[in-house]
């Protein structure tokens, strides 16, 4: 008996071990398949990367051209140091053979690493647009300098005939503290990106897709060889055609640089910008390869204000220019007729007030009132019509929204009603001597220049709303096909033909009578049309503005001039936009 229990023991022993055993089996089994089946890519990744070091090579961002295909913006080489944190750790002795080779001091050198990592396993830029002397030195016997390395990366560069930043934008690299912002669309510390202008709207387009090559290293990071393991190249970013013609641009540059201004020339049929300028502008070559804290502090103190976009963030009040809006609204809701007259004195009183008028008209109808730009005849309408049909058709003709042009941070001005002015002077608070200033575009009425050019296509197409807009076209870079882009479109409603060929025929006469007070606009053989502002400004001399088009049938393009402190807009920025779109005809000719 005692056998038999001791034998059924045995085999129970046996038993034990053998399931433990199987147990075992199973478990290695199902960790080598865990190992080398389920997670064989990450395993492998992690072993290829310690023998081999991963390099991104920079994507060249895509051209950008003017209408006629003119580079506006382009690459040329660069080669950036750059060292890997992880591994230049064990060698430390690479600091000082870049700083005997660079010149540059191995504490700056640190001190830029510490600035653009992220990650001991990313490469860091040290030092950027190395000569061509310290970049042979360093590639003839890279094996020497465990942990660093150089690399291309293509910078931008900017046509000399032009300083239109504002327009253009410039690129500028990511930093730690922005990182964030950018991480999750596939930028790493220290790429560049677009922070202004076309450069910033387009970045998508232009920002091409990286590639990378590995190399082989031994244990501590030391290149084995200077061949490429693989290689997959960068995808350029595409090609942008716009709308500008660089000759325009830079005539446009030139009559205004010597005031703080904008102007724009446009085509009012489909809305393409063939100049613009915010003067002064700015290079933009100079953010290329960074501002030294100097340099920056010269730019932002710089009293002309040159990196403020005039065109779109400049919010400006638009005097007389503002007048056909109140003409639109009081023949549509038929508070006047075109024959209607009010007689101008020169001063007009209401309540214990004056509010005077530039000139003596004596008996305007609406036609006289828009060619001489009599204030009287516009208050006298105001009063009669009150603000909410005004403000009303203001709205219609998009005053109070952006154009939605193709540039960062447009503003919206302020086209105010009656609810504007609840919120702004407290219910019942304010009274019909404001309206008198709003009806001649003053009080709180303000706009941008990109605004009142797309006011002008639309007293230049009797209703038609275009887009203002600067891309012209798209060449993909992969697919080798181009598009053009569209941009929206709507009519004006409300307004009858009737109306817009009455305040076309005023504003005919402004630039073409004798006494118009556009005449310094006219440019013979354009059949021209348009209207003066001058806009008060409690701060100094008032701001001048003109804003006109050509109807002559081939030539569809609008000019919109705002000067600061102009003096008045017969005095500068008529004769300015008469000059451009002259020249531009003459242009578009030859």
């Amino acid at each position: 008996m005692h056998r038999e229990s001791k034998n059924l023991t045995s085999k129970y022993r046996v038993l034990t071990i053998l399931i433990l055993s199987l147990l075992t089996f199973v478990v290695l089994v199902v960790r080598f398949f865990d190992l080398q089946i389920i997670h064989y890519s990450a395993y492998r990744s992690e072993a290829v990367g310690n023998m081999l070091n991963r390099v991104d090579i920079a994507a060249p961002r895509g051209l950008v051209y003017d209408r006629k295909g003119r580079k506006l913006i382009y690459n040329v080489p660069c080669y950036n140091l750059v060292v890997y944190p992880h591994i230049i750790k064990q060698n430390p002795g690479t600091w000082e053979k870049l700083e005997a080779v660079t010149g540059e001091t191995a504490e700056k050198l640190k001190k830029e690493m510490e600035r653009n990592q992220y990650g001991a396993y990313r490469q860091a830029v040290v030092l950027r647009n190395i000569d061509f002397k310290v970049n042979t030195m360093i590639n003839e016997d890279i094996q020497n300098y465990p942990g660093a390395e150089v690399v291309f990366s293509p910078i931008r560069e900017y046509t000399d005939d032009i300083k239109s930043g504002n327009i253009l934008g410039y690129t500028a690299q990511i930093l730690k503290r922005d990182f964030y912002r950018y991480r999750q669309r596939g930028y790493k510390l220290g790429d560049f990106i677009g922070f202004d202008g076309i450069e910033k709207q387009y970045e998508d387009l232009l920002r091409g897709e990286r590639g990378y090559r590995y190399k082989q290293v031994n244990a501590v990071g030391k290149p084995l060889s200077d061949q490429a393991y693989e290689q997959i190249n960068p995808v350029p970013g595409n090609a942008l055609y716009l709308t500008v013609d660089l000759d325009l641009q830079a005539y446009a540059e030139t009559l205004l640089a010597d005031h703080n201004a904008a102007a724009i020339v446009m085509n009012y049929k489909n809305g393409e910008i063939v100049a613009a300028v915010s003067s002064p502008g700015y290079d933009p070559d100079m953010f290329t390869e960074g501002l030294t804290s100097t340099q920056w502090d010269s730019i932002v103190q710089d009293k002309r204000i040159p990196l403020f976009n005039r065109l779109i963030r400049g919010q400006y009040p638009p005097g007389s220019i503002y007048k056909m809006v109140a003409a639109a609204a009081a023949l549509e809701e038929q508070t006047i007729t075109p024959s209607t007259e009010f007689e101008c004195t020169g001063v007009f009183s209401l309540g214990d007030r004056e509010y005077k008028c530039a000139h003596v008209h004596g008996i305007e109808d609406l036609n006289d009132a828009i060619a001489h730009s009599c204030n009287i005849y516009f208050y006298n309408v105001i009063l009669k019509q009150g603000i909410d049909d005004w403000s009303d058709y203001a709205k219609r003709m998009g005053f109070g929204s952006p154009t939605g042009v193709d540039l960062p941070r447009e503003l919206a001005g302020i086209s105010p009603d009656r609810d504007f002015l609840d919120r702004r002077y407290g219910k019942r608070k304010w009274w019909k001597g404001m309206w008198l200033n709003m009806v001649i575009g003053q009080g709180d009425v303000l706009v941008t220049p990109m605004q009142v050019i797309r006011y002008t296509g639309i007293l230049a197409t009797h209703g038609k709303m275009v887009t203002p807009h600067f891309l012209r076209s798209v060449h993909y870079t992969e697919q080798d096909s181009s598009e053009n882009p569209e941009f929206p479109v709507h009519d004006v409603e409300g307004i009858s033909e009737a109306t817009w060929r009455e305040i076309a025929s005023g504003m005919k006469n402004a630039v073409q009578d004798s006494r118009g007070t556009g005449r310094t606009a006219n440019v013979p053989g354009l059949d021209m049309c348009g209207k003066t502002g001058t806009a008060q400004n409690p701060h100094g001399e008032a701001h001048g503005w003109f804003l006109g088009y050509s109807r002559k049938k081939d030539f569809p393009y609008a000019v919109t001039v705002f000067v600061e402190h102009g003096i008045a807009g017969s005095d500068i920025a008529a004769p300015v936009a008469g000059q451009l779109l002259k020249a531009y005809y003459h242009m578009r000719n030859e």
